[in-house]
């Protein structure tokens, strides 16, 4: 643990200029360069400093939690515009156990909640109902060991997995949900407000945790997000499987309701729904998207789309067969602009051996497509 540690102090002074340029990308200001969180895999002998400990192994655990968070948190430490940061990985039902559902751990895969609340236990439920139980507290324990066990080294601690409110209810409620959409849309309507409630006790607990959340969070070790733009990200993921209609009804009305709760902030999902795609670049609360399949998507457009929208991709952007790292690298600073900046924090992942050409490059583009023009 203290190898690690060492290693961010060693390069903090790079961290804070990464998370600058990454507050002034988010708060619409030019910044001298463009951000690239760039990842590079730990080498046989660093990873060897740091045990492998499985899920079920590091739940309870604030110890084996922060050395597990450390081995990815270092792949950051690099030349790259990244700010490495840990969190407490307790799995995406970890806002659902505040409705007092549980969820069982396993030891080769994130834990997942199998028992759901039936319809007669939630519609009794309200808000004063919802309550922060052992397992929640325990991530909260962690976090804020983390947070101590971090503190001047430049390594940040992000929130627990938080889930949008439809993803929220269908942890809770199970499969079922997507029929009361159409048999009982009034229980459903029920459920979104409890699990609006359920997020912002949880969040508002997170925050207080996390070390100037007045400022700036931090989310999965790279990016950072002024706390004046709300800084939360949500995930939409149960979003993408339901149709415009359900999707106006449902998703929208609750999302604006965490959004303007905290303030705004990014939307993950994975998969692909063309209408929830609208709906966010609509919003004006959505300052970015990421997304969990880029694969699925024509990038392309996402990109000008976000450009034009005012909002910021942040992730993974596939790239073209036979394409050079310096074409890619301008396809995407080129089609994400937006007057004399990009609306683009890409990921990208390379050797150790590679992250000097690969950054070299990538200035290098910054430089074609801010002083030439852009080459498309």
């Amino acid at each position: 643990m203290n190898h690690a540690i060492n290693r961010f102090r060693q390069n903090k002074a790079r961290f804070e200029e990464s998370l600058r340029l990454q507050m002034a990308l988010w708060n619409g200001e030019r910044p001298e360069r463009q951000p690239l969180i760039l990842y590079c895999p730990l080498d046989e002998e660093e990873a060897k400093r740091y045990p492998d400990y499985n899920t079920k192994e590091i739940h309870y655990d604030s110890e084996k939690m922060l050395i597990s968070q450390l081995r990815q948190a270092l792949t950051a430490v690099n030349r790259g515009d990244a700010v490495p940061s840990v969190r407490a990985q307790m799995g995406c039902g970890i806002f659902p156990t505040l409705f007092g559902v549980r969820q069982e751990l396993f030891e080769d895969k994130m834990p997942w909640i199998q028992e759901h609340l039936t319809k007669e236990q939630l519609k009794k439920m309200g808000p004063e109902d919802l309550k922060i139980g052992y397992e929640f507290q325990a991530g909260l324990d962690h976090m804020a060991y983390m947070a101590e066990k971090l503190t001047g080294s430049g390594c940040r601690v992000f929130p627990m997995d938080l889930q949008g409110p439809f993803d929220v209810a269908h942890l809770v409620y199970g499969d079922a949900v997507f029929y009361d959409l159409y048999d009982d849309p009034g229980f459903v309507h029920h459920l979104m407000e409890l699990s609006c409630e359920a997020i912002f006790m949880g969040m508002e607990a997170c925050l207080k945790v996390l070390p100037d959340s007045d400022r700036y969070i931090a989310h999965y070790n790279g990016l950072v997000i002024p706390r004046s733009k709300g800084g939360i990200k949500t995930s939409e993921d149960t979003s993408t499987l339901i149709s415009k209609e359900h999707i106006d009804e449902f998703i929208v009305p609750y999302l604006d309701k965490v959004l303007s709760h905290f303030g705004g902030g990014y939307v993950h999902y994975c998969g692909k729904n063309d209408p929830l795609f609208e709906v966010l670049m609509n919003h004006p609360l959505v300052i970015g998207i990421n997304f969990g399949n880029p694969e699925k998507h024509d990038m392309a457009y996402v990109l000008k789309r976000c450009a034009e929208a005012g909002k910021i991709y942040y992730g993974d952007i596939p790239r073209h067969k036979g394409q050079s790292l310096e074409d890619y690298f301008i396809e995407l600073l080129t089609l994400s602009r937006n007057g004399d900046r990009s609306l683009v924090i890409p990921i990208y992942r390379c050797s150790r051996e590679e992250q000097d050409q690969v950054y070299d490059t990538w200035l290098r583009a910054n430089e074609i497509v801010f002083q030439i023009g852009g080459r498309i």
